[in-house]
């Protein structure tokens, strides 16, 4: 037998030997554990994102899906490092005593950070509200950009200004995107005319009145004020949801130059001084 042949069998004997022990066994044992975990992590991944794109569903139930998986993942991981442990013959009671110490203290001191999760999952399951949309939670307004487990997150559309909620604080919310709204103008009109005159003018100016996201016609709905200076009249019409601004400002604009063309001019307040001689 050749000096190389017999080197080359020795180093296959030694690595049979190696991989024969029992501390390469437990090794081959974790790695594969921990392979099988993470296969199993990806196929569930793969299957929530393949139904979310199927069924086409919105961003806060594709969030909750998500979460799920994230969840379901850290679970297999815990129960693969449980049974490392048992596979090295490593004693898990000390462990659970320690982690049952921990989870205590992290739960006193994470109240907080527990009830906006609460709350931000009891959001996206009831689909109260959804990226997109125009909201007002407590005094604030804004466009949702992002919704996640612990807080909302809105941006003002005049400022530019993001402004993020923690979930858990979150009492009252209005939602100006649900399927419709009111688009309304209150328009000042003089006293010199009489009522009659007031809404049949404003009539025939809203009557060929059409613009795109109006789900109606634009009617007068009546005299609503009769302020200082003027006699005040509502104009409405109802609208898609976030069209409503845009189609008021439109309004506001086709109005007035109506009345200019009539030659009626809007009242504004004055004030008349007396002086004594």
């Amino acid at each position: 037998m050749s000096p190389e042949f017999k080197t080359e069998v020795d180093n296959v004997t030694s690595l049979w030997g190696y991989i024969s022990s029992p501390f390469a066994q437990r090794v081959i044992a974790t790695a594969i554990l921990f392979l099988g975990v993470w296969v199993i992590n990806r196929a569930i991944e793969s299957a929530i994102e393949r139904i979310a794109n199927e069924r086409r569903i919105d961003i806060n139930k594709r969030t909750i899906y998500q979460l799920i998986a994230k969840i379901i993942r850290y679970i297999l991981y815990v129960i693969a490092f449980t049974f490392m442990l048992e596979i090295f013959n490593i004693s898990i009671a000390p462990l659970l005593a320690i982690g049952s110490a921990v989870g205590v203290a992290v739960g006193l001191g994470a109240q907080e950070v527990v009830r906006d999760t609460i709350s931000g999952f009891l959001i996206l399951t009831e689909n109260q509200y959804v990226i997109g949309d125009v909201v007002k939670i407590e005094d604030s307004v804004g466009e949702v950009v992002e919704v996640t487990l612990l807080s909302t997150i809105l941006r003002n559309g005049l400022t530019g200004e993001v402004i993020t909620i923690p979930n858990g604080e979150i009492k009252v919310i209005v939602n100006y995107s649900k399927e419709y709204m009111n688009a309304y103008v209150d328009i000042p009109m003089p006293y010199e005319m009489s009522t009659d005159s007031i809404i049949s003018t404003l009539q025939d100016i809203v009557s060929p009145m059409n613009y795109e996201g109006a789900l109606t016609p634009v009617e007068v709905i009546g005299i609503v004020d009769f302020a200082q200076s003027a006699i005040k009249v509502r104009v409405s019409v109802k609208t898609e949801a976030g069209k409503n601004y845009e189609i008021e400002r439109r309004m506001r604009k086709d109005i007035k130059n109506a009345l200019d063309e009539k030659g009626i001019a809007m009242p504004y307040n004055t004030q008349t001084v007396h002086l004594k001689q």
